[in-house]
């Protein structure tokens, strides 16, 4: 008998203790439970510093509603597969500006780039106005009451220097201000990439000299006038990435161009004369009966060549695209 209630004893604690056991909290049910909490709390949301021609800003994570005021701001977003909420001047800029994407008709017009209409920009509640410094700095006391603005550099002795930089430093600066800084790098990747095709074509064409001069031309009161892009200009870039050297020298234009009559082009008649010139203008038929003309020496030897009046010269890089698209066709047909 005494066994008996020793042996029911010993019982009796051995299952109170796996009672008790089985009541203690597991450790690791209880870390599970802690990391579990933290990947589904929301995660702060990544600061973003800019530095424009103002300064330096800070935005909490990627803005959504951008308003461009400048039409090259418009087609970084479109690079980076992003819509504008708005864009100053959208039939200037469907009228001059031919790239491989399109505005949504959702975009607001919001006026001239020079003049935009404050009221109009206010209505769409933007996140962020992105302009450039020069003219449009003046807009800047009250563009700054409806949102922060970006205004690039255009005239640091820097971004003078190489306006081809500039473009793309911009276009990363914009894809930043968006979250789309990957997408950035892959519309440059695609650029480098067409230029290295286009020069080799170009190579193989036979030309007869790789010196060029390229002009956005077009007539002043029926008269002739040429900007002819200088070795700082985006353009030049473009085509010296090409494999084709610029006939022009001297100093850097902060416009990448100087403006010439047919006399000045006469300095560089033993180049290839690349011209875009828009199609109801009458420069050429203008031309036909001028004798200083006809004597150059490219146009005597047939060393014109048509890019097309789709070219727009101050874009970015779906213009650049578009750029060493017409330029690799005309010169290698």
């Amino acid at each position: 008998m005494k066994r008996l209630l020793t042996l029911i004893a010993l019982l009796t604690l051995l299952l109170a203790g796996c009672m008790a056991q089985d009541s203690e909290p597991d450790q690791s049910d209880q870390t599970n439970n802690e990391t579990k909490d933290t990947n589904t709390a929301e995660a702060p949301s990544e600061e973003i510093t800019i530095v424009d021609a103002l300064g330096e800003h800070t935005f909490d994570g990627p803005q959504e509603r951008v308003v461009a005021i400048e039409w090259s701001i418009a087609e970084e977003l479109l690079a980076v597969g992003i819509q504008p909420v708005a864009v100053a001047d959208v039939e200037g800029f469907n009228k001059w500006v031919t790239i491989d994407a399109s505005l949504d008709e959702s975009v607001v017009d919001v006026g001239l780039r020079q003049e935009p209409n404050i009221e109009e920009i206010a209505k769409v509640e933007p996140d962020v106005i992105i302009g450039v410094a020069g003219y449009q700095e003046a807009m800047l006391p009250e563009l700054e009451k409806i949102a922060p603005v970006i205004l690039y550099d255009t005239l640091s002795d820097d971004v003078v220097a190489d306006l081809y930089a500039s473009t793309l430093d911009n276009l990363r600066q914009t894809a930043k201000i968006v979250g789309r800084e990957q997408e950035a790098e892959d519309a440059i990747a695609r650029v480098d990439q067409r230029l290295a095709e286009a020069q080799a074509s170009i190579e193989a064409a036979n030309l007869p000299t790789h010196e060029f001069v390229f002009t956005q031309a077009y007539s002043s009161n029926n008269a002739p006038e040429f900007r002819l892009f200088t070795p700082n200009s985006m353009v030049s870039h473009v085509l010296e990435g090409m494999g084709l050297t610029n006939k022009l020298e001297g100093e850097d234009d902060p416009n990448g161009f100087i403006t010439s009559n047919v006399e000045g082009v006469a300095n560089y008649q033993e180049a290839l004369f690349l011209h875009t010139v828009q199609q109801d203008d009458p420069l050429f038929d203008n031309l036909a009966s001028n004798n200083v003309w006809n004597s150059l020496y490219f146009v005597e030897n047939e060393w014109m060549y048509d890019v097309g009046a789709g070219v727009w010269t101050f874009g970015s890089v779906l213009s650049i695209e578009t750029l060493i698209n017409n330029v690799e066709a005309a010169l290698t047909k």
